[in-house]
């Protein structure tokens, strides 16, 4: 048995605005069952495929053998990190699977029928979300298939089979900076070595799912102001894995995101002090990228506050 991994989302923020820092994981696991959020959690995500199915996975059908490789791996991993909550048995050309958690349990014959794809079962049975990328130096590691229930301001419609580069475009300097690294740490992972990283964010809702399709929230920015943000900026992480298939050359990218209030956090003035020594070494245009900007000095005005209450 795995022990599930003691990961702490919400630790003082430290100043790698731009790297790759991928870390292995050896052995914890893939997927982070948060607990105390873990029912809600694919509660939600179930509440939106069931309204917005298209929008939220998409899927190339040459990505489907792919996809069950995936599976069997995911329930797998699943049941190895968490005995106490998942059951796998196999037999042949199907699974046996047991949700403990939810209460689910299914009998899957590999590359049958399925009423979901893939990828989409799967995700239904973790808090994270999934995106499926072909390792093809060529082709700039294009994203084949993905569930994307939880995105901070894009969509999956937008994305599929575009290169890593194209699909991290927005990001300033990822080009010039990060992208051949990035590149290579798909091209050169190996199956058995998955890794980790951990990427930031601030933003003006609560909400797990902030996708385009939400609308604007420049009304939201605009009211915040140096005695409110504590309540009304949220500071958001996504922790994020990386894993090689076995069998198929193909690269599973989860995301895990967890949110909560700068209060909460700022209550530590060392946190405070840390983020705003962070933020006032971001450059504009990655301020203006994670959309912080518009609310940037009540922002710092706010965190100067908590840090001096130290």
């Amino acid at each position: 048995m795995v022990e599930a991994w003691p990961f702490d989302p919400f630790v003082i923020p430290t100043p790698n605005v731009l790297r790759v820092s991928a870390y292995p994981l050896h052995g914890a696991p893939v997927f982070h069952v948060d607990l105390a959020h873990y029912q809600d959690e694919v509660s939600l995500k179930l509440a939106l495929l069931k309204t917005h199915l298209s929008y939220y996975v998409q899927a190339y059908p040459d990505s489907l053998s792919a996809q069950w490789e995936l599976l069997e791996w995911g329930v797998g991993e699943l049941a190895r990190s968490y005995p106490q909550w998942f059951v796998m048995r196999r037999r042949g050309d199907e699974i046996y699977w047991e949700n403990r958690l939810l209460g689910q349990t299914a009998t899957i014959k590999l590359n049958g029928d399925l009423d979901l794809w893939p990828i989409d079962w799967l995700g239904r049975q973790v808090q994270e979300d999934l995106l499926l990328m072909a390792v093809d130096e060529l082709s700039g590691h294009p994203l084949i298939a993905g569930q994307l229930c939880f995105p901070n301001r894009w969509c999956i419609g937008d994305k599929m089979g575009l290169p890593l580069a194209a699909i991290h475009g927005p990001v300033p300097g990822f080009r010039e900076q990060i992208a051949y690294s990035t590149n290579q740490l798909v091209a050169r992972l190996l199956p058995q070595r998955p890794v980790w990283r951990r990427n930031w964010s601030l933003v003006v809702l609560p909400d797990l799912d902030l996708s385009p399709r939400l609308g604007s929230l420049d009304e939201q920015k605009a009211a915040i102001t140096a005695e409110n943000a504590g309540e009304r900026v949220f500071y958001r992480v996504e922790r994020q894995t990386l894993v090689r298939l076995n069998r198929h050359p193909s690269v599973l990218f989860t995301v895990h995101t967890y949110v909560a209030p700068l209060a909460r956090l700022a209550a530590n003035p060392r946190w405070a002090a840390a983020l705003a020594a962070l933020l006032q070494q971001v450059e504009p245009d990655m301020l203006a990228y994670k959309g912080i900007t518009p609310y940037l000095q009540p922002l710092l005005a706010y965190l100067h506050q908590s840090a001096e209450r130290g």
